[in-house]
């Protein structure tokens, strides 16, 4: 994946993000700076302790670049 495409969604990624995890603030969120791996760590550890962390991360990605495809489609 292109390290922007989250950032050049972000606008619209943002809000869903806390909207489907709704304990996250949009302070988590700054700190993550658009990366993947930062932000499904943090989703995981707010939410999902003591799952497997490879299926949970398959989870949260798979829906993230779905939404994040959605989007691109959207600006065309």
């Amino acid at each position: 994946m292109q390290p922007n495409r989250l950032e050049r969604v972000w606008k619209f990624m943002e809000p869903e993000i806390l909207n489907r995890w709704n304990k996250l603030s949009e302070e988590d969120l700054t700190a993550c700076q658009y990366q993947f791996d930062l932000i499904i760590e943090i989703i995981r550890k707010t939410y999902f302790i003591g799952r497997s962390h490879l299926t949970l991360e398959g989870e949260i990605r798979d829906w993230m670049i779905e939404r994040i495809g959605f989007y691109e489609n959207a600006k065309q």
